[in-house]
This record gives structure tokens, C-alpha cells and sequence, in this order.
């Protein structure tokens, strides 16, 4: 008889299951489509109905490999963060689509908060802009006829993918989320690490349709899965699951994570530290420990790559290494699908590209894009080194994205650092699974986690001169963005 670890790794793209053995190895996994729908320009929604069959299909699977004669020792559930739910609390039934972190909808209730921007980071370390929770559930709250009205009776919950996941598959005996998510919410105060009732107040959200906040590491029920009873051990944000995934666990270890988005974290071990166009956030919470990072934002990767197959650009992502061979002219595209992230935050940037010229090559462009996903992140980083109150000592990349060797290539360039590729195919699910080992009591603490694979390590070849050179030209294309974008507002 084996023991395992079962993790669910909820994404924008798809739902994962893995099963974790002791030694903290992978050994089996499943994969299932989420689909992903646009009804209309800056709307981005998922059906809730399908994240959960999604999700569900894939344990199916995992459990029906193993057979009764081994046992699950414990859950834990990583999710795309931001992503909003409401449900009926006596049926489960969505109100709504599940509108998503890329959403844009909420663009025009930011300017209601403005004179609050200084109020809001303070006490939630984030920026004001309509990727958080709290301005999607407010739209909500708006749109949709008699939400308001069942939510402030108490006939409707609220919350963000983990808390729908752990509200069914405990049967609605908890609604619960945990720190991670919950701070990505736009509600939950930093330094107390629960619902702030001003903010609950300024963005007029019912306090009795939210969850109760625990540790990321905790007690959040029994799953009833396939005929079996599974203890949910922990709950976690995807990009905190894989902080831990890729063993970034000691201050100033450093991921970039390259899926749907990308993001960059920092551990800044038991201290927040807040950086100027940077979010400050909780990287894990146990009963006896408190984890923080500092977080940067880039709002589309792998969307990016998609959109240039819908260019004729390129047939898919597999083949990028191969076409940038080809690339003779460094030209520069600003990646801006959904707006742009740290440390910009311009939500109504659009998507540009400068240099272009009569030899200019559909290589050329795909290198621009591969580029221009490097230089946001390099942006990011940039800011950390200004101030100096973090040093990043090791940076890993991980995510399907860093499965592309000239983007790793790329970012170790620009940014003059060497780059550690994960050996690790499914970092934010394998995080999840270490935590709730934790929770389960297979190891002590996030600290005390297995060894993660490391793979291939990617130097810097450009020349300190070069680096700069081609930098200056980035930072004038980004000026421009910003100044289109202004002229667009007004």
C-alpha cells in the first residue's frame, strides 16, 4: 500500500490533478481543457460549471489509476487568482460567469477610488486597477438583476476559484479561502490578514457574502471524491504554489513564471516589503509561520503567443526556437493584450510594435514578442534593484512558458543574471501538494520541503554595453505606449 499527496491546480487554461509520492516526486497526472470565452472586447469570463467538472474529471481520472489499494493522504488546491464567482448558497447555481483576473470590465469604476490609491495600498500592498477581485465583484453586484439585494439577505456566497472548489467538494460545508487569495481580493488587510471594513465600506461589498480567511496551510474539510474521503490539507494562489513548486523558500530566492501571464516573486521571508509600482503580498501562511514576496505583473505570455498564430507569425509555440534562428533585426513589440502590469499599470495600453522596416521578417517579429515579454519582466526587476531592500540571490523559471529556451535565453540577457530552468514540468501543482504535506504532517515546514529538480542553466551572453543600448530603445517604446494610451482616455 502507497500513500500519495493529491493536488488540483485550477488555471485559466486548464485543470491539472497530480499525485505526489513521499520522496516528492510526481507520479502520475491529468490534464483537462478550460475554455476560455470573450463576449466582447476587454471581457474575459470562464463557465463555472466547467471549471468544477473540469477539475473533478481530472481526479477522476487520477484516482481510478491508483486503485482503492492505495491511499491519499491529504489535498491541496492551487488557482488562478483574481477570478470571481457568485453562487446561490441553497443550490450552488452560478449567478453569473466566472469573470476572469484578465477581465477589464471594472476599468471605468476605478476612477470612482482614485482620491483612495494611497488608502488602498496601503492596506493591501496592491494597485488600483480593475484586475482585483473586489472591483469585479462590485460590477457584479451592479449588473446583475437582484444580486445585490440576495447577497446583502445572505442567499449568496462569493469567492474566488478555491472557495468554489472547497464549497463543492465539501458538500457546502465550508466557505472558506485562504490568505493568498484572499489578498488578491482587494478586501483583506495586510497587516491583519482579514477583511478590512473600510475597504468592505469604500467598495460597498457585503461582508456576509465573503469566506472566512485561514492559513494556507490548514484544516479546510473533507473532500468526497469518487467514493472517497480525502482531508483538504491546503489552498493557495497558483503563482505562491509555484514559489514553492520551484523551492524558491528562503528570502531572495526568485521565480519568474511563465503561463497565461507572467510573474515574477521574490521572497522577502517574514517581513512585506512594499517597492514602488510593486504588489507586496503573502507568499504562505502556517499556524506558525508567515511567508511574504514581492510580486510583479506581466498580463499576457502565453495569450501572446497565441495571438501571433492568429497573425500568420507563427503555427505554435513549439516551434519559437527554431524560427528566432532565423531573426536578423531586433524590432520591438510591447505585449500589451490586456494592458500592462508592473510597474506600469496601464490597463489601457494596447498591444504596439516600433522598428518595423521594409526587411523587417515575420522572425523578427517573433523575437520582438519573446523580447518584449523578457523586457516587462526586466522592468520589474529593475525597480527591486533601484531600491535595494531585496537582493534577488537565485532566479528559477518555470511554467509552460520557460519550456521555450530563446525566452529563457532572453530574460537571463537582459536582465545580466544566470537563469536556472526548472527541472519541474507542474511547479504550481507540486507546491500545492508540498503544502498540504505540510498540513498533513509529511514534512514540518515549507522550509523543510524535498529538493526540487533543477535543469538547464542559461548565462548571459550580451555584453553589458549591448544590454543598455537595446534597454534605452525599450524604455522609449514603452514612453510611447504611455502617451498613446493618455490620448485614448481622453
Amino acid at each position: 500500500m502507497t500513500d500519495y499527496l493529491l493536488s488540483l491546480d485550477q488555471g485559466s487554461t486548464n485543470s491539472k490533478a497530480i499525485l505526489v509520492d513521499r520522496k516528492g516526486k510526481i507520479v502520475r497526472q491529468a490534464v483537462i481543457p478550460l475554455k476560455t470565452v470573450r463576449p466582447r472586447s476587454g471581457w474575459v469570463e470562464h463557465d463555472p460549471k466547467a471549471i468544477l467538472s473540469s477539475q473533478l474529471g481530472a481526479v477522476k481520472q487520477l484516482l481510478r489509476s491508483i486503485g482503492r489499494k492505495n491511499g491519499v493522504s491529504a489535498l491541496g488546491i492551487a488557482n488562478q487568482r483574481s477570478t470571481i464567482i457568485l453562487w446561490d448558497k441553497n443550490t450552488g447555481r452560478p449567478l453569473a460567469p466566472a469573470i476572469s483576473w484578465q477581465d477589464l470590465r471594472a476599468a471605468e469604476l476605478t476612477r470612482q477610488w482614485s482620491n483612495h490609491r494611497e488608502l488602498i495600498r496601503s492596506k493591501t500592498g496592491l494597485m488600483l486597477t480593475p484586475y482585483y477581485s473586489a472591483l469585479k465583484l462590485r460590477w457584479l453586484l451592479d449588473h446583475l438583476k437582484g444580486a445585490r439585494a440576495k447577497a446583502e439577505s445572505g442567499r449568496v456566497l462569493c469567492g474566488t476559484v478555491n472557495t468554489f472548489l472547497i464549497w463543492h467538494l465539501t458538500r457546502s460545508d465550508l466557505h472558506v479561502t485562504d490568505h493568498t487569495n484572499a489578498a488578491r481580493m482587494f478586501l483583506m488587510n495586510l497587516h491583519s490578514l482579514s477583511w478590512d471594513e473600510e475597504l468592505l465600506s469604500l467598495f460597498d461589498i457585503p461582508p456576509t457574502i465573503l469566506p472566512r480567511i485561514l492559513p494556507t496551510s490548514a484544516d479546510y474539510g473533507m473532500a468526497r471524491l469518487s467514493g472517497r474521503e480525502i482531508p483538504i490539507r491546503a489552498s493557495i494562489g497558483d503563482q505562491q504554489a509555484g514559489l514553492l513548486g520551484l523551492g524558491a523558500v528562503r528570502p531572495g530566492d526568485a521565480v519568474v513564471n511563465y503561463g497565461t501571464g507572467g510573474f515574477l516573486l521574490v521572497n522577502t521571508g517574514h517581513q512585506p516589503i512594499l517597492l514602488p509600482g510593486l504588489l507586496s503580498s503573502l507568499a504562505w501562511t502556517t499556524p506558525e509561520e508567515t511567508a511574504y514576496v514581492v510580486e510583479g505583473t506581466v498580463n499576457a505570455v502565453g495569450t501572446v503567443f497565441d495571438r501571433l498564430g492568429e497573425f500568420g507569425w507563427l503555427k505554435s509555440a513549439d516551434e519559437i526556437d527554431r524560427v528566432l534562428k532565423s531573426s536578423r533585426e531586433r524590432v520591438y513589440l510591447v505585449p500589451a493584450l490586456a494592458g500592462l502590469g508592473a510597474p506600469h499599470w496601464l490597463s489601457e495600453a494596447r498591444m504596439s510594435l516600433f522598428g518595423l522596416g521594409s526587411t523587417t521578417s515575420n522572425a523578427d517579429l517573433v523575437r520582438a514578442a519573446v523580447e518584449g515579454i523578457a523586457f516587462l519582466v526586466k522592468d520589474i526587476v529593475e525597480v527591486i534593484r533601484k531600491e535595494r531592500t531585496i537582493r534577488i540571490n537565485k532566479l528559477t523559471a518555470g511554467g509552460g512558458g520557460s519550456r521555450i529556451g530563446s525566452l529563457v535565453q532572453a530574460q537571463a540577457d537582459l536582465l545580466g543574471l544566470p537563469i536556472i530552468r526548472s527541472g519541474v514540468s507542474e511547479a504550481t501543482a507540486l507546491g500545492a501538494a508540498f503544502l498540504a504535506g505540510v498540513g498533513c504532517g509529511w514534512w514540518k515546514s515549507p522550509s523543510d520541503l524535498p529538493g526540487v529538480t533543477a535543469g538547464k542553466l542559461f548565462r548571459p551572453r550580451l555584453s553589458e554595453t549591448e544590454r543598455e543600448q537595446c534597454y534605452d530603445k525599450w524604455k522609449k517604446a514603452i514612453e510611447a505606449v504611455r502617451i498613446f494610451s493618455r490620448k485614448q482616455e481622453t
